[in-house]
């Protein structure tokens, strides 16, 4: 994954459980990512496959 280009980008709020957040927590340390950084690559993952 590149780094992002920022002219091209929007910011989002998204709501989690506590549950599925530390659920995310957990598996973006596993990864050594940032929670944003692991959510972005999640979603963007999912959309190639779409």
């Amino acid at each position: 994954m590149s780094p992002r280009d920022k002219e091209n980008t929007e910011r989002i709020n998204v709501f989690f459980s506590s549950e599925i957040l530390e659920k995310i927590k957990s598996l973006a340390k596993e990864k050594g990512m940032t929670v944003s950084g692991f959510i972005r690559f999640v979603v963007l993952e999912y959309l190639k496959k779409a």
